[in-house]
């Protein structure tokens, strides 16, 4: 006997939320002087130098860690809407 087929999930007519939609004004307070550090050290995910720190003390760089965290955003949303998660 042949394996049956699955359906196809129904398709959701709500479109996911573009990371350009995400706040302007970032996603992270980096006012704190937690977030700097004397020594440049180069970005985990750019590779330049950086005085900046994330929250747990890697060298990253402001925009590069909130385009990080908007893509993260981005993947949870579109596959929350649709019936992924």
């Amino acid at each position: 006997m042949p394996p049956r087929r699955r359906r196809a999930a129904p398709k959701q007519s709500v479109p996911p939320l573009a990371p350009s939609a995400l706040p302007v004004n970032g996603l992270l307070n980096w006012a704190s002087s937690a977030h700097w550090s004397p020594n440049e050290r180069p970005c985990r995910y750019c590779g330049h130098p950086t005085h900046l720190r994330d929250d747990k003390g890697v060298p990253a760089d402001k925009l590069c860690t909130e385009a990080a965290l908007a893509d993260i955003a981005w993947i949870v949303q579109t596959y929350s809407t649709q019936g992924q998660l």
